[in-house]
């Protein structure tokens, strides 16, 4: 059965049986963020066992997940196991399991991206007893609601800027988002003090975001000495090449919305106005620039290539920095063309 965030709580308070669920999709900061709220918010009121199983340890003992699902504790009334790195060769003793119920056990499964034909999800979508969620990566909405509901319980207030920034430059994974805010929560709550930008730029230590714009820019540009260094000194840091994709392919996405806009009668200023979150003053001249100069096929194009690679990535992480630089300097070298003159 197919669920949504909000019926978690319900499920769990009211049914101290046999729960499985399964969390899945990109946003794995969501889903530790739903386990970790399990555990502390609605389990924390009962002496419960932790088990902790991967598809690995069921390669070397298929029988484990079945003795440890129905195992009786002589110290706890409740038990709790999370399975992750399931294979398709492990659904048989995941279903043995389900069909057997074992009672006052929660079972979690959390996995990747599913597509619709995967054995885990159909196992869990097509059962009744079953309950899936899918987490997807936090979108404007769902960010600005973050943001919001953070500041109030902290009793944090900030202006408009302050939020912008944030909308802008926090990640599309939950937990990596909560940990940023968690900073700002942190230097506030023992500061009589109004939050200003400088503060929460120097805060969230701004050097990554930083060069991810410079490195969107100089993309666009078509510089592709620049680009090529800051690609490199981003991987360096640890950045991952799937979030140095996402930059691109979001500044990508805002030029084909504005282009859109002005191709509907706005002018670049009016067009503007349309994006969400609002495009920063300083990054504005450049902005307007690739808006210019760059055509709106060509845009949409190398958006899609990007989307295409970012698959590439993820099916191929041992080569995805590779990938990832030579996919964004395609794209730069293209960028050198339109502004040749």
């Amino acid at each position: 059965m197919i669920i949504k965030d909000f019926q978690i709580e319900k499920l769990v308070n009211g049914n101290r049986g046999f729960l499985p669920f399964l969390f899945y999709g990109p946003n794995e900061g969501l889903i530790r963020d739903h386990i970790k709220k399990i555990k502390s918010d609605y389990l924390s009121k009962f002496d419960f066992e932790e088990i902790s199983i991967t598809g690995k340890s069921l390669d070397l003992n298929p029988d484990f997940l079945q003795i440890s699902a129905n195992s009786v504790s002589m110290f706890n009334n409740y038990k709790l196991i999370i399975l992750e790195s399931l294979k398709d060769k492990n659904i048989s003793e995941l279903e043995n399991v389900i069909n057997s119920a074992p009672t006052q056990t929660m079972l979690i499964v959390k996995a990747d991206n599913l597509k619709k034909t995967s054995k885990l999800r159909k196992l869990f979508e097509s059962n009744t007893l079953c309950f899936a969620l899918a987490c997807y990566e936090d979108d404007t909405k769902t960010m600005m609601r973050l943001i919001d509901n953070f500041m109030r319980e902290n009793s944090i207030s900030i202006d408009r800027d302050i939020k912008n920034y944030l909308m802008q430059t926090l990640s599309t994974d939950r937990m990596i988002s909560f940990n940023e805010l968690q900073k700002i929560s942190l230097f506030y709550s023992s500061n009589d003090i109004t939050p200003n930008i400088e503060e929460i730029k120097n805060l969230l230590n701004d050097a990554s975001s930083n060069n991810l714009q410079k490195m969107n820019e100089s993309v666009m540009y078509g510089n592709t000495a620049k680009s090529s260094n800051i690609i490199s000194k981003l991987l360096s840091e640890g950045n991952n090449p799937i979030s140095i994709l996402r930059s691109l392919i979001n500044y990508l996405k805002r030029l084909q919305k504005v282009k859109v806009e002005m191709k509907k009668g706005n002018n670049f200023d009016a067009a503007i106005k349309f994006l969400r979150p609002p495009l920063f003053w300083k990054d504005k001249d450049n902005f307007q620039q690739h808006c210019v100069r760059w055509p709106l096929n060509k845009i949409e194009k190398n958006l899609s290539k990007l989307l295409d690679t970012e698959i590439d990535c993820k099916s191929n992480s041992k080569l995805s920095s590779i990938l990832c630089e030579r996919s964004i300097l395609t794209i730069c070298h293209e960028g050198k063309q339109h502004f040749q003159n």
